[in-house]
């Protein structure tokens, strides 16, 4: 038995997979199996998984029809042999230490899942978020390098990992004996495999170092064409609240899936346009046509348009807290900029200075130079950080403004 399997679902990416593979063959951890599932690609892909293979007696290489990551992952699983699994995506790539790391840190702890960070990639390598508060770990809760499980945070544990399957080492007993698979969606499948999983696990543990990188939005990805299939996020809820219904926990955990459901819908929706977005309303109504409004606190905050931001502003002289896509959506839609508007201020570093719909983005620090009132934009979903970032500022700049909450009409 080898000490981890590393599951890699590859289809179409010739242009990233050598970076990843020797990202991998160059860990400073050598105890491994990688399984490449070759998703039925159509490139080089193939081509390129074989010449490694030849050079790696560590590379493993399995073919099938196209299916989706989904199931290159659960074919990968069927196919290790490891203590540890780990799932990886072909397109990104991976500081040398993770695997010593994580393993190490899971042996230590005698953890079914360890768990790390990662930052955000564009198409070409080059950094565009690190440090995220809120993705892929809630730094604010989760404890860091110390054991807990689902019974420690029955109202926040789906909102402190992260949903992505690669950021995670999983032990391979404990996914066999729950019979853990990846369901067949387009999109939220990780979500439902990690979900399950971390309620199944009884001992996580997590540290913050950002291990992997993680090509967000690149071209031809699955992310780029979700938005036709939002209504698979509805059907992933569903498929993870009947798992926890099986195990026992639903009404333990009640409050916690409907965070983590109505945060997941509120993101989905922002990747629609206007007909994607319809379409999605009209899948949800036909597939819970008596209950469908049990989400409606998670339908699209359409209300806000740049006339009802600068109605909000009047004359202040405002920064926007949160260079996201939703008020992206807004401002993109403004026909002159608002000299009201002096900026964008968001944590991500990789950002500032840079141009956001014709706002620069600064860091928070500006604040303490340019003193201004503070009107928070950022998600929806995370519109429970409001009360903690107006504290925040209180105790940090308390010559800060900090305006009532967009969303609250």
């Amino acid at each position: 038995m080898v000490a981890v399997s590393i599951v890699i679902p590859v289809y179409n990416i010739e242009k990233y997979l050598p970076i990843c593979l020797d990202s991998i063959i160059n860990q400073t951890f050598t105890d491994f199996e990688v399984i490449c599932v070759n998703d039925g690609s159509k490139d080089n892909s193939l081509k390129i998984l074989e010449e490694y293979a030849k050079r790696d007696f560590r590379i493993k290489v399995i073919s099938q029809e196209n299916g989706g990551s989904g199931s290159a992952r659960n074919n990968g699983l069927k196919n290790a042999q490891g203590k540890y699994i780990q799932f990886l995506d072909g397109d990104d790539y991976f500081e040398l230490q993770m695997l010593e790391t994580l393993y190490n840190l899971a042996e230590k702890h005698n953890a079914e899942i360890a768990i790390c960070s990662s930052k955000k990639v564009d198409d070409e390598g080059n950094i565009t978020e690190t440090k995220n508060p809120n993705s892929p770990l809630n730094l604010s809760l989760i404890p860091f390098n110390k054991v807990f499980n689902y019974k420690d945070f029955p109202e926040d544990i789906f909102s402190l990992t992260g949903t992505a399957p690669w950021n995670k080492l999983y032990l391979r007993e404990m996914l066999l004996k729950n019979d853990l698979k990846f369901p067949r969606l387009t999109g939220p499948d990780d979500l439902c495999f990690v979900h399950m999983a971390i309620v199944c696990a009884e001992k996580i543990v997590a540290i913050d170092d950002e291990f992997i990188n993680y090509r967000f939005n690149r071209p031809n990805s699955v992310q780029t064409y979700r938005a036709n299939y939002t209504i698979d996020i509805v059907k992933a809820s569903l498929y993870i609240k009947d798992f926890l219904q099986k195990k026992g926990i639903y009404n333990f955990l009640e409050k916690a899936f409907m965070n983590a459901t109505i945060t997941a819908i509120r993101w989905e929706t922002t990747l629609c346009n206007d007909e994607q977005y319809q379409k999605f309303l009209k899948d949800l109504k036909e597939l819970m046509p008596n209950d469908w409004q049990i989400f409606s606190s998670a339908l699209r905050a359409d209300f806000i348009t740049p006339e009802y931001l600068q109605n909000y502003i009047g004359e202040k002289k405002v920064y926007l807290w949160g260079a996201s896509i939703f008020i992206k959506g807004v401002l993109e839609k403004e026909e002159n900029k608002n000299p009201n508007i002096l900026g964008i201020i968001d944590r991500n570093e990789a950002s500032w200075g840079k141009d956001f719909c014709g706002y620069k983005i600064y860091s928070p620090e500006v604040l303490k130079t340019s003193p201004a009132d503070v009107l928070v934009t950022i998600y929806r979903n995370h519109e429970l950080a409001y009360d903690s970032i107006k504290k925040e500022l209180r105790e940090t700049i308390p010559s800060v403004n900090v305006l009532p909450n967009i969303f609250v009409r």
